[in-house]
């Protein structure tokens, strides 16, 4: 899948609000400031969308997504875009869920993933309508959203999305380098 092809099947969704709601990110190009360019090896990767507070989501020559922070952090996120967005709609923050796939073992960043959703009634939250009513939702609940949205984007619900992170970071990862005016930046749930 190309950017051209992302950026399109978004917005033919006819649920760009949702997904920029849960996915985190606005479509588009942050404008160019002089010195605050990123450099990602391997070249080629494209810049299909960015975040709220700076950072970016790229597409690599070989279809992985790149997340790259404003925080100092980076990684990729899924093997393709269809991954991400099971990865996206399938667990109840997955941006929350980026600072558990550090730790070594996967069971342990999985029980400590597990508490971090029930202290802050994360699943519960998806039944609820959306907080922000003047959102422009076309669709009801977050829950109700995620499902719609792979339906839409013709999707499957990945059988462990948390599993899918955590082997995303862990593992599709080498080679990959992003620094930014020359400071490399640490993969996610990784301490500076």
């Amino acid at each position: 899948m190309t950017r051209s092809e992302i950026i399109r099947q978004i917005k033919a969704s006819a649920l760009e609000v949702e997904i920029s709601t849960i996915f985190e990110l606005e479509l588009g190009e942050p404008p160019e400031i002089d010195g605050d360019q990123y450099k990602i090896t391997p070249e080629g990767s494209q810049q299909f969308a960015m975040d709220g507070s700076g950072g970016t989501f790229n597409l690599m020559p070989d279809g992985k997504i790149l997340l790259i922070d404003s925080e100092g952090s980076f990684g990729v996120v899924a093997s393709d875009f269809n991954e991400f967005v099971a990865i996206a709609t399938g667990l109840p923050s997955w941006r929350d869920a980026l600072r558990f796939v550090g730790e070594p073992d996967l069971r342990q960043a999985r029980a400590a993933w597990a508490a971090y959703i029930q202290k802050w009634g994360m699943d519960e939250a998806l039944n609820k309508p959306w907080p922000y009513e003047h959102g422009g939702y076309s669709v009801a609940t977050p829950g109700e959203a995620r499902e719609a949205i792979r339906e839409r984007l013709g999707v499957g619900a990945s059988a462990d999305p948390f599993v899918a992170l955590y082997r995303a970071v862990n593992e599709l990862n080498d080679g990959v380098a992003v620094s930014r005016q020359g400071e490399p930046l640490i993969l996610f749930g990784r301490q500076p």
